[in-house]
């Protein structure tokens, strides 16, 4: 019988807001949103405010953050305010995707609207595509701007293995594993790991880092944990590695981190072609 480490992350004061889900790092900056109200009218730098999302179906608005890894950890850098639901944000070529109600936002501020269907999660796959949840199932973007319908049911995260041939899903039976085909972007049946779940990053190892309860774990292909990170008064809902150091979000809202003892791939940045299919908008810089 394997007897995992035991780790314990703390609090982490690098990542401004007062909702922080969906970090994301490109191997040269942090990014990440507050999911609460940050402000209103167009999207620009500013210093987020301390308002309270509401209304019917969730937030508001939001903000997406920016930083970048330090020897100290976590440094804020700036902050672009959104107006309309902020449930994520994918790297891109010039910019983010934001999702909740899909836009392109560009360095500048600037948003472009999107014709993608509303989302509460959203993720770019090793080939640049996106992946969106729209509560009911899961739709994958080709990078021609095609929505299609692959997995029914909600979807909490996603993660890929460092081969690209597994595609690791949070969703109502916990963390499941599908062979993936990244040619054609297609999945295989579901084979369970760990019964429950919120969140999952990849190591570079291939192994998968589960967030749940008060701990993430480390668990190889058949769900045995490795390693144990533990968190004082709170409950993980997500994770995500920078560099050797894994960002673990909170039901709170805050975050905790700690140094495992391994690295993450960076996050692949969205490929796709946002002139062309059903993401009719005008060709960014």
């Amino acid at each position: 019988m394997i007897r995992p480490t035991e780790l314990t992350a703390g609090v982490c004061v690098g990542l401004l807001g007062r909702r922080v889900r969906g970090p994301h790092w490109t191997g040269r900056q942090l990014s990440w949103v507050d999911t609460t109200r940050a402000g209103t009218g167009a999207a620009g730098p500013s210093e987020p405010e301390a308002h309270e999302a509401g209304g019917p179906g969730g937030q508001l608005g939001g903000s997406l953050q920016l930083g970048r890894m330090t020897p100290l950890g976590p440094r804020h850098v700036a902050t672009l305010v959104l107006d309309g639901r902020v449930t994520g944000a994918v790297p891109a070529d010039g910019g983010w995707v934001i999702g909740g109600d899909p836009a392109f936002l560009r360095r500048d501020g600037r948003v472009v609207g999107l014709d993608l269907p509303p989302c509460t999660g959203i993720w770019c796959d090793p080939a640049g595509r996106l992946w969106l949840d729209t509560g009911h199932a899961l739709h994958r973007v080709d990078l021609g701007g095609r929505v299609l319908s692959v997995l029914d049911g909600p979807t909490d995260a996603l993660a890929w293995s460092p081969d690209t041939r597994t595609m690791y899903r949070v969703c109502d039976g916990g963390l499941v594993a599908h062979e993936f085909d990244l040619a054609n972007g297609t999945t295989g049946a579901a084979r369970p790991l760990v019964s429950s779940a919120r969140g999952v990053a990849v190591d570079v190892d291939g192994f998968a880092w589960v967030a749940g309860g008060n701990t993430v774990r480390r668990v190889d292909h058949t769900g045995v944990a490795y390693t144990i990170v533990r968190l004082a008064d709170a409950t993980a809902v997500g994770c995500c590695f920078a560099g050797s150091t894994l960002l673990i979000t909170t039901a709170g809202g805050e975050v905790h981190a700690c140094e495992p003892g391994t690295t993450g791939a960076p996050s692949v940045r969205w490929m796709g072609l946002p002139g062309r299919g059903r993401t009719d908008a005008p060709a960014f810089p």
